[in-house]
This record gives structure tokens, sequence and C-alpha cells, in this order.
């Protein structure tokens, strides 16, 4: 009986331990070199929040990009939001990178297998600081003309 009760403390222990690998940068530039190659610059994609803030914010969101900024979320022209969270493709492949930087601790990066965007990025910079963690959803990818 103490042996599958030891097990299970030790899987406990040691499951839960965070993870503070770095994506290699060489997987990011390819992916972003992916992106780059398609040349989008209209185009829009669903983005979802994910992060310890107002349940509004982290409702699932249209935007709307053309020749390459932001113009539209939900519909709102984007002047009005004044909001950096809301970032281009482009902009996203920044922000990975200026984390990077602030050697997280938990680090997670997921991308397109078709256009090499991300699809899911989430990044923990310290585990001393809390509630600063901040994942996005990017999906329902549609370029426009």
């Amino acid at each position: 009986m103490k042996a599958p009760l030891y097990i299970l403390i030790l899987l406990l222990t040691f499951g839960c331990e965070k993870s503070n690998e770095l994506i290699p940068l060489d997987s990011i530039l390819l992916n972003q070199k992916k992106w780059e190659e398609f040349n989008f610059k209209n185009y829009s994609f669903t983005l979802q929040i994910s992060c310890f803030c107002f349940v509004d914010y982290t409702l699932p969101k249209t935007i709307e990009v053309k020749d390459n900024k932001v113009v539209k979320v939900e519909g709102i022209p984007f002047e009005e939001l004044n909001d950096a969270t809301y970032r281009t493709v482009d902009e996203f492949f920044d922000y990975i990178k200026d984390r990077q930087k602030e050697s997280p601790i938990v680090e997670t990066l997921e991308f397109d297998k078709s256009y090499g965007f991300p699809t899911y990025i989430y990044f923990d910079i310290s585990e001393m600081i809390a509630d600063e963690e901040i994942g996005f959803t990017l999906s329902n990818f549609i370029p426009s003309k």
C-alpha cells in the first residue's frame, strides 16, 4: 500500500515541473520565413488571450489587418482601442523574440504548418511574479485581397 502512495507522490512532485527550455530560435525563424514568403498584407484571424484579466478581454476577437496594420478588432477601429495587445502576425513574431530575451521560465509556441504563423504563444517570465503569465491563441486565419 505504501509503494503506490510513494509513486504517486513522486509523480506529482516531478510531473508538475515547469520547463525552462526555450524554443530554438531556428524553429521560430524557419516559421517566420515561411510566413514571410507568402507576403500576406491583408488578412483576418481570431485572437483569444489567456490571462488573469477581465473576462471580456479574454473572449475571442476577430482581428482585421490591412497593409500589414491592425485596422479593426471585432469591427471596432483599432485607433479607438489604443491597445498594443492586438498585433499583426509580424508583430507577434517580434513579441516572441522580445519575450525570449527575458529568459522566461515557461515558453510554449506552436506554429501553423501551412503558413508558419504562430497559433499558440505562452510565456511565464517569473515564478516570483503572480499573474503575469499570458497566452495568445491565433486561429481562423483568412487571407484577403
